[in-house]
């Protein structure tokens, strides 16, 4: 099934941003347990990232470059999430944010694609510090819902964020790195 709005997973994701089969590898500090967790609040600030992303399931690779703020709310746990990334075929809005749960490993979020599948909702789980949402979307051609993942490894100097249909590692539509 080839899926036509070009980046509609990358931007409803974006904070969640990489491949699920070639994500950056974290330091030996991230891969522990959940004391040594890099919390949301850290993902505060100002980033810049560049990757790719592709208009269907195994088509060609398109370069992409975006610019996001992250704004955290200790409170709610919240990191709100704003920007835009370019590409050849235009410019494209990210909105939204995730929240994780203390004493657990759940993390949920929301987020907003204009140019895709418009609001959805994110659910998933936190294991040391890779952030792995799942959530459903109609496909604007088909009207079908598809079944999207997205990974985000988070790192001292940044993060990555990879999405993909159904979960599967062949079945990648992007992945962005981002850095301050």
């Amino acid at each position: 099934m080839k899926r036509k709005q070009l980046f509609r997973a990358i931007y409803l994701s974006a904070a969640f941003f990489a491949p699920i089969a070639l994500l950056l590898p974290m330091s030996a500090n991230s891969q522990s347990g959940a004391a040594s967790k890099i919390p949301l609040s850290e993902i505060e600030g100002q980033w810049r990232g560049d990757g790719w992303a592709v208009r269907e399931e195994g088509g060609t690779k398109e370069g992409v470059r975006c610019r996001m703020k992250t704004r955290y709310q200790s409170g709610s746990r919240r990191l709100n999430i704003s920007g835009k990334c370019a590409a050849t075929s235009g410019t494209y809005t990210l909105l939204g944010h995730i929240k994780d749960y203390p004493s657990t490993d759940r993390v949920t979020g929301r987020w907003v694609n204009p140019r895709g599948v418009g609001v959805v909702n994110i659910a998933g789980n936190r294991s040391g510090n890779r952030l792995t949402f799942f959530y459903e979307a109609k496909d604007k051609e088909t009207k079908e819902k598809v079944r999207y993942k997205t990974v985000w490894d988070l790192s001292g100097d940044g993060f990555s964020l990879s999405t993909g249909v159904g979960g599967g590692s062949n079945d990648e539509l992007g992945k962005i790195t981002f850095r301050r």
